[in-house]
């Protein structure tokens, strides 16, 4: 496939944005990053990609950056704090929209996660992620918004030596996705204009509880799953001053609350459905 297309991917070496970036650049597009590192996102990616050095909260290299482009993936990932949050989630993702509605981009699609809404918008993380989905919406450029569910590829950052930590009494069923997958539907998406201004739900083929997942997992990895409560994990991060724990727990808890909501089927429709399951993920990378 050929196409003429050039796709600025912001959080491009990040875990999510990595394949994004070279899925794009495997059906065609042409694709650009937005970089503080240049030469470590060339080493990470390797040829074939424009590169520009600059970061999201510089004006003058995201405006670089969105210059002349078809389309702009953000993939930013933000915390541990409120303010590092709302920074990335909100106002990184408010600037970028904004900038690429002045410079006339045709397209900007954005990770976000299934449990964002007003109704469970209750921790820093949401209640950025709603804002800066708002923002995208009204800055008019045209947009599709990915509310994925978990990703397969999460579960070794939740190990540690030997154990992998179940924190929190995560009861809810969940449609584990891996990131092969989702890049592909966003790569789909630069290619039909029937994803324009949509939210879609990105859910993988077959739902486990988190234990379940990771009871798979750790049986891959050769390590054990070790339960530790949200509050628990919360009183270890005030006592040692860790900002990631206390976050963590945070985040967790969100995530005992709210379970999956929404409908993948429309995603499924137009952007063909993930195939990937946990199983063969775990192989794949137990190899």
């Amino acid at each position: 496939m050929t196409n003429n297309k050039l796709i600025l991917v912001i959080g491009g070496t990040g875990m999510l944005g990595k394949p994004v970036a070279q899925q794009l650049r495997a059906d065609g597009f042409k694709v650009r990053l937005l970089a503080r590192n240049p030469e470590k996102a060339q080493k990470l990616l390797g040829d074939g990609y424009e590169i520009i050095k600059g970061d999201v909260g510089n004006p003058a290299s995201l405006r670089a950056a969105l210059t002349s482009v078809d389309g702009v993936h953000i993939s930013l990932k933000g915390g541990p704090t409120e303010a590092d949050f709302n920074r990335m989630d909100h106002i990184a993702v408010r600037d970028i929209a904004q900038t690429a509605k002045e410079l006339g981009v045709g397209r900007v699609t954005l990770i976000s996660a299934y449990a964002v809404s007003e109704e469970k918008a209750d921790t820093p993380e949401s209640r950025s992620k709603l804002k800066g989905e708002a923002a995208l919406k009204s800055s008019g450029v045209p947009y599709t918004i990915f509310r994925a569910s978990w990703f397969m590829e999460t579960l070794p950052l939740f190990v540690q030596g030997k154990s992998i930590s179940l924190i929190g009494n995560q009861i809810h069923s969940l449609h584990w996705i891996a990131a092969e997958d989702y890049a592909r539907m966003v790569s789909k998406s630069y290619q039909t204009d029937e994803t324009l201004n949509k939210e879609l739900y990105i859910f993988g083929p077959e739902a486990y509880t988190m234990g379940e997942a990771m009871s798979i997992y750790a049986g891959y990895a050769g390590v054990k799953v070790s339960p530790i409560s949200t509050r628990m994990l919360s009183i270890m991060g005030t006592v040692s001053f860790n900002t990631e724990w206390k976050s963590m727990a945070t985040l967790m808890g969100h995530y005992e609350r709210h379970g999956e909501d929404g409908s993948s089927e429309e995603a499924n429709r137009l952007l063909g459905a993930p195939q990937v399951m946990l199983k063969e993920w775990c192989e794949k990378i137990a190899r």
